[in-house]
């Protein structure tokens, strides 16, 4: 399998544009998914750089219903015509809530998409995708030491509640040497994920990219983080991307030098079988 990165908040240079955002075009043998389609239509102008045909994308995977993961669908909509997986909850009216201060986040509703030709195929449970690659459905919340950003809530009833993103959900690569995980931004914990998948697929997870929200984490969650993926000796690539903040990146990198990878914009792993 081959992983391409056509958005994120870096890029690897040239003429390819960065933004605050998330999209990975996933290509194997039998087909190609897309993740995530980051905040604007810069996803279509680094696809085209890329040489990326957007049309032939067989299933598109939503990681959850921020604007940054969600926001590029209305411009892929032009192009790919793929069923949508996500979950159910992906539409709730989301806000980022700082004092008294209110900023959206969420995304347009579900009619909006499918007056555009979008198609949504909702689940909670873990869903094949196509072969070998699954999403992981709802991921309980069981470390004591992850939380999900305290600053969310969502509308409902004219109330604001407290967001736990329920809706996080990522891909799971099932490879002959073990599972890779590809991140929307991990509001759930990387953790969590982790021991989710492996519970799940019943094989290690030997790898990991995408957004892991350890940018605006406690120093607790951070470090607690660390201490557990230093125990996790299976682990072969680490890529911290998008959320992680470029100094978490840098504290990853300089804990897992021989780990590390820098996925931006352009970036291309070659995970093979």
């Amino acid at each position: 399998m081959k992983l391409i990165t056509l958005v994120e908040n870096t890029s690897t240079g040239g003429t390819l544009k960065a933004e605050h955002g998330l999209s990975v075009l996933i290509e194997s043998e039998n087909s190609r998914v897309l993740f995530d389609t980051g905040q604007s239509d810069c996803i279509i102008h680094n696809a085209k750089t890329l040489n990326v045909n957007l049309q032939n994308i067989d299933k598109i995977v939503l990681s959850h219903g921020h604007y940054d993961h969600v926001g590029g669908l209305k411009y892929v909509l032009q192009y790919a015509k793929a069923p949508i997986i996500a979950h159910p909850e992906i539409f709730r009216k989301r806000y980022s809530k700082k004092g008294d201060k209110l900023r959206y986040i969420g995304i347009e509703d579900k009619s909006f998409f499918e007056h555009l030709g979008a198609y949504f195929e909702f689940s909670t449970k873990p869903q094949q995708v196509s072969k070998n690659i699954y999403t992981t459905g709802f991921v309980e919340l069981k470390t004591d030491f992850e939380e999900v950003d305290k600053d969310f809530v969502f509308e409902s009833n004219g109330q604001r509640i407290k967001d736990d993103v329920p809706d996080d959900l990522s891909l799971v690569l099932d490879l002959k040497e073990g599972l890779f995980v590809v991140f929307g931004c991990a509001h759930r914990g990387i953790i969590n994920i982790i021991n989710h998948c492996e519970n799940t697929f019943n094989k290690k997870v030997i790898g990991f990219i995408g957004g892991t929200h350890l940018g605006p984490a406690s120093k607790f969650q951070k470090e607690k983080t660390v201490e557990t993926l230093k125990t996790m000796q299976q682990l072969k690539i680490i890529g911290p991307s998008h959320c992680t903040g470029i100094a978490m990146t840098c504290a990853l990198a300089n804990e897992f030098p021989d780990k590390i990878i820098y996925n931006n914009v352009g970036t291309v792993i070659d995970l093979g079988d």
